[in-house]
């Protein structure tokens, strides 16, 4: 993979719980039938009534979605970079391939779910997405200083879905705003070492969310 790629690639997915800013309102009952509840580890999260997350004890990956914020230049804006950068289809394929594998290769860690490949009457289906992506790294930026000096490197929505896998039904909706900076001084990598070091950054925040859901407590 070019240089060029990698560090457009890097200036998106290097997404870490590092701050979150202001979320959406958040309803109380969704239109999909689930219920707001209280949690000091979600910043929202949604459950289905009767959902009783010890009847689960497997996992099935579903694919991610990847949804940019479209770049549109405000009118009076002084800064057009302010509304981020745009990536070409091939980054966005490339940047596809290294979440899937991620947040496979993550989720295979959980504490308390196991990995399947089919439906059963334990297992739930999981969908990490990336939803309003903005990258603030330029697309020519190129060499280790140009790319790691940007102080804010990006900021996604991070959406959990969980699934009963028999009926299709989502039972858990969780999500957060989070947005990346890169720390001043921090050692030189390389691009390559980046994109991998920040994708299973990127891939620990689900599978922690994941083994967090297993707390959720009990519907009356």
């Amino acid at each position: 993979m070019r240089k060029p790629l990698l560090f457009a690639l890097f200036g998106v997915f290097c997404m870490t719980a590092f701050g979150a800013n202001a979320a959406p309102p958040a309803e109380e009952t969704t239109f999909d039938g689930l219920e707001r509840r209280e949690s000091k580890v979600f910043e929202h999260v949604w459950v289905r009534k009767y959902f009783d997350v010890r009847s689960y004890h497997k996992i099935v990956f579903k694919a991610p979605h990847i949804e940019y914020r479209p770049v549109m230049n405000e009118t009076g804006k002084s800064d057009p970079a302010a509304a981020g950068f745009p990536l070409t289809q091939r980054q966005k394929d490339s940047l596809y391939q290294i979440v899937s594998t991620a947040f496979q290769t993550e989720l295979a860690k959980s504490k308390f779910f196991q990995m399947a490949t089919e439906p059963g009457p334990d297992v739930l289906l999981i969908r990490g997405d990336l939803l309003d992506v903005v990258s603030f790294i330029p697309p020519n930026a190129s060499g280790k200083g140009d790319l790691l000096s940007v102080p804010e490197v990006g900021e996604a929505t991070l959406v959990m879905e969980l699934y009963d896998s028999l009926s299709d039904a989502i039972v858990v909706r969780a999500l957060e705003r989070v947005k990346a900076t890169h720390e001043a001084g921090a050692p030189p990598t390389t691009a390559a070492e980046a994109v991998q070091r920040t994708a299973t950054q990127w891939a620990t925040i689900l599978r922690e969310r994941l083994d967090a859901a297993a707390s959720i407590p009990l519907n009356e």
